[in-house]
Order: structure tokens, then sequence, then C-alpha cells
């Protein structure tokens, strides 16, 4: 019973569990960096993969280069260009119709604005030239005189009398 007492005793020691723990993390540290060159190896390969296409890709644009541009990208540019113009000419169409449109709607405001100001000065005229009577006609009866004018030569529709202004036909 001594043997197990003592590997007792000596399992619990606390110099014994570093020892194990480190043993333990040194274990999981070697995978890890025996995963790590599979990992680099990989990713090595992808690299070279792909520097061989970027390669490739400038070998065929310093020949495309040397040659003029490669054909199905001179037909890209040229299709879009050609979308490019057709639709600078729709706008310039569309505002050379407009300037047009505006330039028509300009005149009759420019007619407008002339004659009302030519209407307003020549109604004025008119108005302080004429001298209206707005009272009532049957206020003013006059003496018997028919069709006779005021003092001031204004003349005033008779009153009584409206048999006077009727055709002779009638």
């Amino acid at each position: 019973m001594g043997d197990i007492q003592a590997s007792r005793e000596v399992a619990q020691s606390p110099n014994l569990k570093l020892a194990r723990n480190l043993a333990i993390s040194m274990a999981s540290r070697a995978v890890a960096l025996a995963r790590e060159p599979k990992n680099i190896k990989s990713e090595l390969h992808f690299i070279q993969e792909r520097c061989g296409l970027l390669e490739e890709e400038n070998k065929r644009l310093r020949d495309g280069y040397d040659n003029g541009v490669a054909p199905e990208e001179d037909d890209l540019v040229r299709l879009q260009l050609e979308a490019l113009l057709a639709e600078k000419s729709r706008l310039a169409q569309e505002n050379a119709n407009l300037t047009r449109e505006n330039q028509s709607l300009m005149q009759p405001v420019e007619y407008h604005q002339l004659t009302s100001q030519d209407l307003d000065l020549s109604y004025e005229d008119v108005v302080q030239g004429m001298r209206l009577d707005f009272s009532s006609p049957l206020g003013k009866i006059d003496s018997g005189d028919e069709g006779s004018e005021y003092d001031d030569g204004v003349p005033v529709t008779p009153a009584d009398n409206l048999e006077a202004l009727s055709s002779p036909d009638e």
C-alpha cells in the first residue's frame, strides 16, 4: 500500500500538474505547427496559379498593345462611343426644340406686355378727356326741351320721352 500512497502524492504534487499542463499545451502547439506548413503550401500553390494567370494576361495585353487594341475591346469601345454620340445628338435636338418653343412663347408674352402698356396709356387718355354722368335719368327731369344739353356741352339722355330715340320705320 505504500506504493499507492506514494503514487498519489506524486500525482497530486503541484509540479506534476504544471508539467502535465505544459505537456498538453506543447502537444496542441505541435499539432497547430504541423497544420501550418500544409496551409502555407496550399496558399503558395494558389498564389503560383494566380501569378501564372496574371503573366498570361500581361503577355496578352502587351501583344494587344503592340498590334493595336484587342478586337473585342475595340468593338466594345466603338459601341459605347456610338451610344454616347446618339444620346448627345438626341439631347442636342431636344435642346433646340425647347429653345424654339421658349422663343415662340416669349413672343406672345412680349406682345401682351406691349399692348397692355399701350391700352393702359390710351385708356387713361380717354378717361381723362371724358366726363361721364352716372346719375339716374329719373332724377333729372328736363323742363320740356328734348335733346337739350347742359351748359357745359355734355349730351344727356332724355328722361320722359324715350320714343324720340326709336327709329322712324316703326
